[in-house]
């Protein structure tokens, strides 16, 4: 962030896409929804192989880290994004990263604007990586057991999302026909009580549903995958949802008796908790000491008048 340097545009206009199909990049601005880059990239057969509430902006899915299960499959928002825009606390356009893989040295803003909720800066564009949309899709069902997703990754049906639910452990196989004809004639093999061929629309919209939170606020705990289960015992938690592949579990604290009382479990396993208000737009996170007055410097680095969003620090 020089002050010597010129003032710097938008790679696209308010709105813009701009799709380098033959790259397999795309540029939105932060303000296109999710189902808007779905439906240009579709247009090329591309998509943008990422969770979210397909009717928010993407700015905004990064800025909260929408990221979700997904991740097993194609990476989280940090392996996605190439590139950003964002304006500080000054005002001032500063752009990291680019259209390539490996394109910068130092410190990497582009991952450190993924989750900050707009305390450091508020996104103006992005560059992604785009994959080819998936020609088919499967649901297999399992006993809800963590064991099983444990035993699944290494071999070759391992799934490009799962979730574990009180009920069932749901995993999703997202590829071409030839891909979807291998997993349906041996996931049965591996313990799957149930598989069925369905259409990408289906898996995204049902994926949507498992995970999400419907109460306010919300729970986002971060614990070791191994421990998922103990978590939820301890937290005594009513409807849940985990991704089991990397220990991230989504509940409401209501039978629990109180936020607290989750933060607590989360802690005893190892883990840390995020409690989210959505219709608010904001978010309370609870850090050490010395994680807060590091953060509490950087924030005075991009923000040092205080313009945008407070630190989120539990009252």
């Amino acid at each position: 962030m020089n002050a010597s340097r010129p003032d710097r545009t938008p790679l696209v206009a308010p709105g813009g896409i701009d799709h380098q199909f033959a790259d397999m990049t795309a540029t939105f601005a932060a303000d296109v929804t999710l189902k808007a880059a779905q439906s240009v990239l579709g247009e090329r057969d591309h998509w943008l192989p990422i969770d979210g509430d397909e009717d928010l902006p993407l700015g905004r899915l990064v800025e909260h880290n929408s990221t979700g299960p997904l991740r097993l499959g194609y990476g989280a928002w940090r392996d996605l994004l190439l590139g950003v825009q964002f304006h500080d606390g000054r005002g001032q356009l500063v752009t990291a990263g680019g259209s390539t893989v490996k394109n910068v040295a130092g410190y990497d803003l582009t991952k450190f604007m993924v989750g900050q909720g707009g305390v450091f800066g508020r996104i103006v564009t992005m560059t992604t990586r785009t994959y080819r949309r998936p020609a088919a899709a499967l649901l297999a069902r399992f006993p809800a057991r963590q064991a099983i997703i444990n035993a699944l990754l290494p071999t070759d049906h391992r799934p490009q999302w799962a979730l574990l639910t009180k009920d069932a452990l749901h995993c999703g196989y997202l590829g071409d026909e030839r891909f979807a004809a291998f997993q349906e004639a041996g996931l049965r093999k591996v313990g799957a009580l149930h598989v069925e061929r369905r259409t990408l629309r289906d898996d995204v919209e049902h994926r949507a549903g498992l995970w999400c939170c419907y109460n306010e606020p919300a729970c986002r705990a971060s614990v070791p995958p191994n421990r998922v289960e103990e978590f939820v015992s301890l937290a005594k938690l009513g409807d849940w949802v985990a991704d089991p592949a990397f220990g991230i579990v989504l509940s409401s604290p209501t039978s629990a008796g109180s936020t607290d009382d989750v933060r607590r479990a989360a802690e005893r396993v190892g883990g840390t908790l995020t409690v989210t208000y959505p219709r608010q737009s904001r978010f309370e996170v609870s850090t050490s000491d010395v994680e807060r007055r590091m953060i509490e410097r950087l924030k005075h680095a991009f923000d040092p008048e205080n313009r945008l969003t407070p630190l989120p620090w539990r009252n």
